[in-house]
């Protein structure tokens, strides 16, 4: 797609201005392989919106059809007033990108442009490779990781521990070994896929997790934001295909091991909000999760395990997927587009002087 005229081929909506068969057609595209990410579903964007987000989408018509759809959620404050916006959701979003036909390419400069100042520029992080089939692209590259349960079609997903063993025993061989010692130590295990009491143990979730934050310095976190907590507890609530959140638990009788909490998409889990007790640290309560999140999900039609943007140890402990996740700023042609550029450049510089 080459021009875009607002009105025409180009609408902004807001959520709830979306027709039926936009929607609809939202969540058919959404089935792509490369688009099926829960953050970029019309569920997820939903509830950001209806728990505080600013949100807007731009939907792109081919032959009088919707054909694509951009959700975006305006930055907060001065930035915003000048047409800057950046990924729905902000910092809990975990992929953001173009949800399209098969066939679709623009220049998101001239797409913006055609907003007329509505949407001058977007500062963005977590745009996945496979956008480059849309034209999208950015600038600074960040590695993503993944957890595949089965090598191929054919083979079970339930095989991925026995494969595992055998291609790096010493990781199973531990792990295995400090949860015979927490059995022994501090009693049976029990794990649930699904939690029987979310309220309770979201709440033990988000608790944890800001005290986490707090002991490495993160004041900042999101979780210590009420709208990006209330996101969280609608999301709990989410039974649909394209965004279905999941709270798994491991415990010893009473008490609780780890906690984890991520969004479904079809057959992919998207790790989201893992935390377990410290108290329990040095039986590496988090590997012990996720040995067993690995065998449910065999049974669940789980197959593959997103871990999101980042390259840490914990991370790569079970992964066996590398892909790039890339940063930038994409902003109109014209007088607008720059007129944002500066902003953010007196932003930023602000930012620097004052911290």
């Amino acid at each position: 797609m080459t021009s875009f005229i607002l009105g025409k081929n180009l609408y902004i909506r807001r959520i709830d201005e979306l027709t039926t068969e936009e929607v609809a057609v939202w969540d058919q595209l959404l089935l792509a392989d490369d688009l099926r990410r829960a953050f970029m579903s019309y569920r997820y964007v939903r509830t950001v919106a209806e728990t505080g987000g600013d949100v807007v989408i731009l939907v792109l018509y081919d032959n009088h059809a919707p054909c694509g759809f951009l959700p975006l959620q305006r930055v907060a404050g001065l930035r915003g007033k000048v047409g800057i916006f950046e990924p729905v959701g902000d910092v809990m979003t975990d992929y953001f990108g173009l949800v399209a036909a098969a066939g679709t390419h623009l220049r998101i400069e001239k797409l913006l442009a055609a907003t007329r100042g509505r949407v001058n520029a977007v500062l963005f992080s977590h745009l996945d490779e496979t956008q480059a089939r849309f034209g999208l692209t950015g600038e600074e590259q960040r590695a993503g990781l993944r957890t595949r349960l089965s090598a191929s079609l054919d083979q079970p997903a339930s095989d991925y521990w026995v494969n595992l063993r055998k291609s790096d025993k010493k990781l199973v061989y531990d792990t295995e070994r400090r949860e015979k010692k927490l059995i022994n130590e501090i009693g049976p295990i029990t794990f649930e896929w699904t939690s029987q009491n979310p309220a309770r143990d979201m709440a033990w979730l988000i608790e944890s997790k800001k005290a986490q934050y707090t002991r490495t310095g993160k004041t900042q976190a999101p979780l210590f934001d009420s709208h990006k907590v209330a996101l969280l507890n609608c999301l709990l609530q989410s039974q649909e295909e394209n965004c279905q959140g999941v709270l798994s638990t491991l415990r010893c009788g009473e008490e609780i091991i780890a906690v984890h909490f991520g969004l479904r998409c079809h057959d992919m889990l998207h790790v989201w909000f893992p935390v377990y007790n410290p108290k329990y640290s040095s039986y590496s309560p988090g590997r012990i999760l996720f040995k067993h999140l690995f065998s449910a999900a065999a049974t669940e039609g789980i197959q593959v395990f997103d871990r999101g943007e980042g390259d840490t140890q914990a991370k790569r402990d079970f992964a066996n997927i590398t892909h790039q996740f890339s940063r930038g700023l994409w902003r109109a042609t014209g007088w607008r587009g720059l007129r944002a550029r500066v902003m953010l450049s007196i932003f930023w510089r602000f930012r620097r002087w004052i911290i």
